[in-house]
């Protein structure tokens, strides 16, 4: 991918001989204003291109989702809403239209913001979600809630008085992204050096991951280093330094698990699992259950036993058992194949973008949602150790689905400077 735009790149430079450029296109973001004159002058000799039509089939793909979250959220929390919230049924399904709501009409802004606006505020976002990431550590401003092994986690910010919370690692995830596709599309060889390259954005991960797995949230701290890396290795990181990071982060991983009582329960009922199904922590079996219950057709909807006062957060990082026990085999299937989708027509994108930062941050945003499905999914199905991950789109969680649906806007918008080049 990275030659495919260096060889884009050369004939752009060749095509402009006569211009004075002075700087290369990824320089510097003050330089956009020359590049685009540039690119004005080179544009002359060609019909001018409008932005084409959005990519219809992740319009589709994501609007399917929703739908079916709509549906599960209120089948797997109706019960847990009036136990609650005396007798009103409804409460979390409201509260998670409301998220959809906002998250489409973000969507909707971001599919007709140009891509490049995100690359000239990248340094912004980034030092933003830093600070919200310190925020939740204010006990004026954090709110703490305690988990079913007595620790507390400290995750969400307090929106003023409103019954709603902010979590910040959701909007980290997109401004690393973000970032890391602005740091090589400036220069691209220079990420194949180690110091002036790999060690910066290694220091900014390790700073996220480390304010991250300190809310605690392991998972999504884990998420985000490894869709980090997994950009920067598609990005032009070379062979034995993508070696030494992963035997470094191995390392490092390994130590919070084995320092940490919780974690270290969670991954020895794992390996326990793998010897012997029988094993399996209460979380598993109760999934398991109910994946097994469903059979092949399931049980129809609000048919779920497991959800009933044994199944934990059924609603939120569990709802695919919810699904798989209420649809069966089939309908857990059909949901896998819908990201598997997300995942193909995403990268389509990014293979297709007109220019290097365009195509890493699609692949960041394809890779940051498809990652997140099949780690909340392989939990679910025992092939992954227990960890809090949503599944993108159907869980319930306003700040999960908000900031989803804002960088498939993104991914959007990509996709119809994609589309133009072909009309």
């Amino acid at each position: 991918m990275l030659r495919d735009f260096q060889k884009r790149d050369r004939n752009n430079r060749n095509a402009t001989s006569n211009v004075k450029t002075g700087r290369s296109y990824w320089t510097n973001t003050r330089a956009y204003s020359v590049v685009e004159e540039n690119q004005k002058r080179v544009a002359e000799a060609t019909p001018v291109s409008r932005p084409g039509r959005m990519d219809r089939a992740v319009i589709a793909l994501t609007f399917t989702c929703i739908a079916i979250g709509i549906l599960m959220v209120y089948s797997s929390s109706h019960l847990l809403s009036s136990r609650h919230y005396a007798g009103y049924s409804y409460r979390y399904l409201q509260i998670h239209i409301i998220a959809c709501a906002i998250g489409l009409t973000g969507m909707f802004v971001a599919s007709y913001l140009p891509y490049r606006f995100y690359a000239r505020f990248a340094n912004l976002f980034l030092i933003l979600s830093f600070v919200g990431l310190l925020l939740v550590f204010v006990p004026s401003l954090s709110v703490s809630v305690q988990g079913a092994e007595g620790s507390r986690f400290n995750r969400w910010i307090r929106i003023g008085n409103l019954p709603v919370n902010f979590q910040p690692v959701e909007f980290a995830k997109i401004a690393l992204v973000i970032h890391v596709a602005h740091f090589i599309s400036r220069d691209p060889q220079r990420v194949k050096g180690f110091f002036n390259g790999v060690l910066p954005n290694m220091l900014i991960v390790g700073a996220a991951f480390g304010l991250v797995a300190s809310q605690p949230d392991f998972g999504s701290a884990f998420l985000l280093a490894v869709t980090v890396c997994i950009v920067l290795f598609i990005g032009g990181i070379r062979i034995l330094h993508t070696l030494a990071l992963v035997g470094v982060g191995g390392g490092l991983l390994s130590v919070l698990i084995i320092r940490d009582p919780y974690r270290l329960k969670r991954f020895l009922d794992y390996f326990a699992m793998l010897k012997s199904p029988d094993a399996a922590n209460y979380q598993l079996t109760r999934s398991l259950d109910a994946l097994e219950g469903g059979g092949l057709l399931g049980a129809g909807i609000d048919g779920s036993l497991q959800k009933i006062s044994r199944l934990p957060y059924p609603h939120t990082d569990f709802i695919f058992a919810v699904l798989g026990e209420e649809f069966g085999f089939i309908g857990a299937v059909a949901v896998t194949i819908l990201f598997m989708l997300f995942i193909w027509r995403g990268l389509h994108i990014a293979r297709s973008a007109p220019d290097l930062f365009a195509s890493l941050l699609a692949t960041g945003i394809t890779i940051l949602i498809g990652l997140q499905a099949f780690i909340n999914i392989g939990v679910v199905t025992g092939l992954l150790p227990t960890k809090g991950i949503t599944l993108p789109f159907i869980s319930y969680g306003g700040s999960s689905i908000v900031l989803s649906l804002v960088s498939v806007g993104i991914l959007l918008n990509i996709s119809r400077h994609t589309n133009s080049a072909k009309e």
